[in-house]
């Protein structure tokens, strides 16, 4: 799994080929770079200096499970995420490291302000399906 702020990218340290569920929660501050990886609320990896000072601007295209190699650029299917996933949010500040571990136990149920995942808001494409799921039930 990769996470890319442009113009950086770091790869995460998680470990999720195993065919069970896991909760992903990767944090990043605009404002120093630093990141945090957390699996199944632990923290697995953190790092400092990815794209400093570059926010994400407004307006543009949220899109999960495909990579792009330019702006614009096409997709590769060869590059496409094979999976399942489900409760995708993102908020405008950096969460807790308690707020992750509440997310990850089912003791929480907050939703981003950026992004909630709402099976009603989620545009598929390419012969994807939905289907209703809560890990936490």
């Amino acid at each position: 799994m990769v996470f890319s702020p442009s113009p950086k990218a770091v790869a995460l340290p998680l470990t999720l080929a195993d065919a069970k569920w896991h909760h992903v929660c990767v944090t990043w501050s605009t404002r120093d770079g630093q990141w945090e990886a957390y699996q199944d609320g632990e923290q697995r990896g953190s790092g400092m200096n990815l794209s400093p000072w570059h926010p994400i601007k407004p307006g543009g295209v949220f899109i999960l499970g495909q990579e792009q190699d330019t702006l614009g650029g096409r997709f590769d299917a060869t590059q496409s995420f094979v999976g399942e996933m489900s409760g995708v949010h993102m908020w405008s500040h950096v969460l807790t490291a308690s707020d992750i571990y509440s997310l990850a136990s089912c003791g929480s149920h907050l939703r981003g302000d950026v992004v909630a995942w709402s099976e009603t808001e989620v545009e598929l494409l390419g012969g994807v399906a939905k289907y209703p799921f809560d890990p936490c039930h």
